[in-house]
């Protein structure tokens, strides 16, 4: 049931009315005349509470303040809450700002919502500086929380208790508390937040959680486990700082909205605000407010979300532009207190809310929206300098010219890696090449041995190729573009300059690099290898099978929606049933990678001397079928813990449980709940595995499933060197996250 009363639902019903996805949008320059209600008049018929963060410095201004106690029923302290302000040294509290806003919204009917309790930033010099034991940090942590939550006992309604204590992979996020308290300081400060205050309403607050990610389900899988234990949690608060051109799921929202109500708790929209880019005109506040809007709907639809707070209430004031260079605008009201766009946009919701006319129903259909290859990685280079030791390596793990054998030639005659990363609207990167002979004197260009890259921004994309020991071609593209080679043609360094940003920090672009090959020097020769990180069938000249590329940083949020889809995996259905890994029938089938060491965060490449596999499934009946070749100098079997042996395990999703299969090299597959047949062998030699698995009912061409497949590999009999899969990741697969998709045929 939604929030809509009796009433409007029966109105509803007699109008007839349908959802729609095209935004209400009431133009600029009506908004003091035709937005006679206030927001938090026309929420409150909703039992929704509008809110804003601020400072007390920003009551100062006359005309912030009046806008504040007209327009919203709910108050953040932006800031003077947190540790370094109300603890600046040790045992001394200061309470003296952050009193005034309790103060000034208890005057004026606003609820209050503490922000935040722990957090890994903004903590005073003496906390950070000192050398605490477990037990000492512990009782800081006690003493900080019972005193702060004690001394507003009775005033704050609600508090974040715990704030972004996730990694965006879904981890815990190493800070002082975790490092020395492990991830029990999180039940611990609910604990100490419900003895201070037993009314008060304690949240968990996070960025980039709002959707059906792996980082929301950190966050889920977490607050799950804490309930299960009696502790006192009761909501999960996701910030919302968005960009007026990210892609955006309601339906991922929803739906995880939803199952955190399944488990009793509420969800606030925390912290919104969505940042434009000083370039950007008319058509970006149109963006902007179909951003707020939907958010609204989604609030006003959800009983379970009863907040929806905006991080700030005018641009004249937002922490945007100081943290995201090239980006402002991010608010409601402009810097003249003007309403905009997306002000009218989210008071045209209230309004049918209250009217009755509200018709929207979100849909929880994930099926469009999830992301199965995860977006490679750009790490910042504030020094504007290429940096090795800043970026991420990736191989070149797939042949997209061997068709249905992707595979990648032995290393002696093609390999290489490459990374990226970017300083203020700079795309900086390098790839390193290890080739046996060079051609470079074909006359078709992209026939000889060449680097090329492919960025995709919206609905533009562009193809850029360097030739071995050349800069790049011409290319038709809003900046500057430059490669160079060292002289033995091993290594080739490229800047990208975009005119058209400031700043790329948090943004997802389409993206792929491919590595050509021609060993034959005749001039009408053709490439036998054009090497890319992702598989595909060589069509990213055509706009096509793209990845994405991420620029990291700090409070940056890839984006929630894919930019970008590469193919799937395919199995094929086979003409007959495979015996084992020799049968002839394998010769039908897709043959894969497995290039990518997810126990390294820094380098995924591995040299093909120590560990190399390829992996190929075809499905014949009910039956899927799969076969492993595998190349290891040292097998090691030994270990207590099967883990940390040699083997292969399979990630298996098909519906809504998740099923995980190993084998040791040399033994079938370990013995798990799984109701039908399966069964692995294994060459003598340990060099070849074929598994066969039974499921459920037979298979559909074009049913896709989540999927991932990894081998693991220790060579020194403690602790597994390698984690070997066909795609980039953080080795979470077994938790149901970062599985890609196997599409069958």
């Amino acid at each position: 049931m939604n929030k809509l009363t009796l009433s409007a639902i029966v109105g509803l019903m007699l109008c007839g009315c349908t959802a729609s996805n095209e935004p209400q949008i009431v133009e600029n320059n009506m908004a003091d005349q035709g937005n006679e209600a206030s927001l938090k008049s026309l929420a409150a018929q909703v039992n929704l509470s509008v809110g804003t963060a601020f400072e007390t410095r920003h009551l100062q201004d006359p005309l912030f303040r009046q806008k504040v106690i007209e327009e919203f029923s709910q108050l953040t302290p932006e800031n003077e809450m947190k540790f370094s302000y109300v603890q600046p040294q040790r045992g001394q509290f200061d309470f003296s700002k952050a009193d005034q806003l309790v103060e000034f919204a208890l005057e004026n009917n606003m609820t209050v919502k503490g922000h935040a309790l722990v957090w890994h930033i903004q903590n005073p010099s003496w906390l950070e500086d000192g050398q605490w034991s477990k037990e000492e940090l512990a009782e800081i942590l006690e003493t900080h929380i019972k005193t702060v939550v004690s001394h507003y006992k009775g005033q704050v309604k609600y508090w974040d208790v715990v704030n972004e204590a996730f990694n965006d992979n879904g981890g815990f996020r190493e800070t002082l508390w975790y490092n020395a308290l492990g991830e029990e300081y999180i039940e611990m400060a609910f604990r100490f937040a419900h003895e201070a205050d037993p009314d008060a309403i304690l949240f968990y607050n996070d960025y980039s959680t709002e959707g059906m990610n792996a980082k929301a389900n950190g966050v889920y899988r977490h607050v799950k486990k804490l309930l299960e234990k009696g502790v006192p949690i009761h909501g999960v608060g996701t910030q919302l700082h968005l960009t007026s051109d990210g892609p955006i799921s309601d339906v991922s929202i929803a739906r995880n909205i939803e199952r955190l109500s399944e488990l009793g708790l509420k969800t606030h929209f925390t912290e919104i605000d969505v940042r434009l880019r000083d370039g950007d005109g008319e058509s970006a506040l149109f963006d902007q407010a179909k951003r707020y809007e939907m958010l609204m709907k989604l609030a006003v639809f959800y009983p379970q979300v009863d907040l929806y707070t905006t991080w700030g209430l005018t641009d004249k004031y937002s922490w945007v532009p100081n943290w995201f260079k090239g980006y402002g605008r991010p608010l409601l009201f402009d810097e003249n207190y003007q309403p905009k766009a997306a002000y009218n946009a989210v008071h045209q919701v209230l309004e049918d809310a209250s009217a009755g006319t509200f018709s929207y129903q979100p849909a929880t259909d994930l099926t469009l929206v999830q992301r199965y290859v995860q977006a490679f990685d750009a790490k910042a280079l504030p020094s504007g300098a290429f940096d090795a030791n800043a970026v991420v390596y990736y191989p070149f793990a797939y042949n997209q010219l061997g068709v249905r054998n992707q595979t990648v030639p032995k290393a002696e005659n093609i390999s290489g890696k490459w990374a990226v990363g970017y300083h203020d609207n700079q795309l900086i990167g390098q790839v390193l090449r290890h080739d046996d002979f060079t051609v470079t004197n074909n006359k078709q260009a992209h026939e000889n041995d060449n680097v090329e890259l492919f960025i995709r921004l919206g609905d533009k994309f562009w193809q850029f190729r360097s030739i071995v020991g050349q800069d790049f071609a011409a290319a038709n593209f809003p900046g500057e573009i430059q490669g160079e080679w060292s002289n033995d043609g091993q290594q080739f360094d490229f800047v990208i300059e975009f005119d058209d940003y400031e700043d790329l920090v948090g943004e997802t672009i389409g993206f792929n690099i491919a590595l050509s090959d021609n060993d034959n020097t005749a001039e009408d020769s053709v490439r036998h290898a054009q090497l890319y990180p992702l598989s595909g069938s060589n069509i990213g000249w055509q706009g096509e099978e793209f990845g994405e590329l991420f620029m990291n940083g700090q409070n940056a949020v890839v984006a929630a929606v894919p930019v970008a889809l590469p193919p799937t995996f395919v199995a094929k259905s086979l003409t007959q049933k495979p015996v084992d890994a020799e049968s002839s029938v394998w010769q039908e089938s897709y043959h894969y990678s497995l290039a990518f060491n997810q126990l390294d965060k820094k380098d995924m490449t591995v040299s093909q001397d120590s560990i190399a596999a390829t992996w190929s499934v075809g499905h014949h009946d009910n039956w899927l079928y799969g076969m492993v070749q595998r190349q290891d100098d040292i097998t090691v079997t030994s270990m207590e813990e099967s883990y940390l042996n040699d083997n292969v395990e399979l990630f298996f999703q098909r519906g809504e449980e998740l099923m995980q299969f190993r084998s040791t090299v040399g033994k079938d597959f370990e013995k798990i709940r799984y109701p039908h047949q399966y069964r692995a062998q294994w060459s003598d030699d340990g060099q070849t595995l074929y598994f066969a698995i039974e499921l459920d009912k037979p298979i559909a061409s074009g049913e896709a499933i989540g999927w991932n497949i990894a081998m693991s590999d220790n060579d020194d009999g403690k602790a597994r060197r390698y984690q070997l899969y066909p795609v980039p990741g953080s080795n979470i697969s077994y938790l149901g996250e970062e599985l890609t998709k196997l599409t069958f045929e």
